[in-house]
Order: structure tokens, then C-alpha cells, then sequence
């Protein structure tokens, strides 16, 4: 005999389980309840993530506060170091502007050749920019030296740049926009080594000028100054040495403005 199925149609196909009598409901929200968990996965990363970066920036700031109060204690050290500075820019341009008559007898007697002597020396600070000259002279001890110059004797003139300080008065030979000038008298070989002094006076540090006065030998064995003597056969020379000039008032006064302090506190 042939089986037959007495159960109806609608019934047999709810026998297929829950999905069958739900039409699929069932896996719709488990889905949806497996995004919800994702979600809820998600927010919590990132909250935390979140929480980490607050309180690295929390951190930055209290560094960031603590280098400021740092640097802010220093500005006084830093402030000191550049008042240093400017004041030893100012000092180096008090130098420059000053003339140094040691280097410059220095270079003289570094530059005579030693067919040469000197028997005197003249230095003077001739007026410019609206200074008036001091001067100051030297003579050399023994004119039979060769290749040496005298030792200067200081003197001031009417003009000269004062300073007070404390009571005290300082006076510059040399006050600023002036022109320092030697003077020079001596002997010499022959006239080619009188040439000679002249090329090599000029490689005195600053000279701007060399002039030859005079140049000429002594029958009676005076110089042609009549300062000192030398030899019938030896030209006696007068030579003058005209420096730079140095810099102005207005240019050192600018040059030398510093603050008195650094205004912080210790």
C-alpha cells in the first residue's frame, strides 16, 4: 500500500523548527544584538583611549608649566649675559677709539730697517671734527742707535677730552675725531735707505700718510733739524707720519650706550 500523509500542508512546514515558524525573526535579532555588543566594544575603546590622551595632555601642561617657571627664573641670568656682552662691545669700541701710542712705538720699531736711526720723535694729536689737538713729544736717548726709537714722554694740551668720575679727572690725549702725527728725525745710510724707511713706515698699523720733510747730508756734521749730529756721509731725515683718523664723538657715544643693569632680581 501506498503511505499517505495525513498532517496538513501548513503544519508540516511549521515542523521545520524555529525559523520556520518565525520566518527568520529570530535571526534578525540576534544580529542586531551582535551589533549593539560591537558597538558597545567600539565606545569602549574609544572612551579609553580618550581618558589615555586626557591625561597625557594633563601632563604636557604641568610639564609645559614647570619649564615656563624654569625659564622665567633664568631671564635674569640670560638678561646678564647679554648686558655682558654689550658692555664689552662698548669697551672694545672705547679701545678702537682711542689711540695707542705703545703699539704704535711698537710697529716703529718693529718696521725701521737697520740702515736707519732715530735721534727724536714728535708725536702730536692735530684738531679734527671739531677737536682741538693736544700733543705730546718724545726725544730719544742716543742717536747713535740703530734702528731704535725713544721712549715717550706724556704731555696734554688744551682741548684734550675730559671725564669725571668719582671725584677723579680724566684727561685723553687723544680725544675723539682727532689725527695723531709723529715726527720723525734721524740718520741714514745713504738716500736709498731713507727710500726704504719711507716703504716701511708705511706698514705701520693705521698710518695713513708718510711725508718726507727732509733729506740731506751734513757737511758740518749738524742734522738739518740741529737736534743731533750725524756722520758728514750720512743724509740726516725728517720724516712725518700722519695717522687715521680716529672715530667720532657722536659715532663712540651710540656705539657705548648699554643699559646701567639687567632690571630683573636675583
Amino acid at each position: 500500500m501506498r503511505a499517505v500523509n495525513l498532517i496538513p500542508a501548513d503544519q508540516r512546514r511549521g515542523a521545520g523548527g524555529v525559523a520556520g515558524r518565525s520566518g527568520g525573526g529570530a535571526y534578525m535579532v540576534l544580529a542586531l544584538l551582535g551589533g549593539l555588543a560591537l558597538l558597545a566594544l567600539l565606545y569602549g575603546l574609544a572612551h579609553r583611549q580618550i581618558s589615555s590622551r586626557r591625561a597625557q595632555v594633563t601632563s604636557l601642561n604641568a610639564r609645559t608649566q614647570q619649564a615656563q617657571a624654569a625659564a622665567g627664573q633664568l631671564a635674569s641670568y640670560t638678561n646678564f649675559t647679554a648686558l655682558r656682552e654689550e658692555r664689552e662691545r662698548a669697551v672694545s669700541v672705547l679701545v678702537d677709539s682711542r689711540f695707542d701710542w705703545a703699539h704704535a712705538f711698537h710697529e716703529l720699531g718693529r718696521v725701521l730697517p737697520a740702515g736707519a736711526s732715530i735721534s727724536s720723535i714728535n708725536g702730536a694729536v692735530a684738531a679734527g671734527s671739531g677737536a682741538t689737538g693736544a700733543a705730546g713729544s718724545a726725544t730719544g736717548a742716543g742717536s747713535g742707535a740703530t734702528g731704535a726709537a725713544g721712549s715717550p714722554t706724556a704731555a696734554s694740551g688744551t682741548g684734550a677730552s675730559k671725564s669725571s668720575a668719582g671725584g677723579a679727572t680724566a684727561v685723553s690725549a687723544t680725544p675723539p675725531g682727532s689725527v695723531p702725527t709723529f715726527t720723525l728725525t734721524g740718520c741714514a745710510r745713504s738716500q736709498s735707505e731713507v727710500a726704504l724707511t719711507l716703504n716701511r713706515l708705511r706698514l705701520i698699523d693705521g698710518v695713513g700718510e708718510v711725508t718726507l720733510q727732509s733729506s740731506a747730508k751734513s757737511t758740518s756734521g749738524a742734522a738739518a733739524s740741529g737736534s743731533s749730529s750725524c756722520p758728514p756721509s750720512d743724509p740726516a731725515f725728517t720724516i712725518q707720519l700722519t695717522f687715521d683718523p680716529l672715530p667720532a664723538a657722536s659715532s663712540i657715544k651710540a656705539a657705548t650706550a648699554v643699559p646701567a643693569s639687567t632690571g630683573g632680581s636675583r
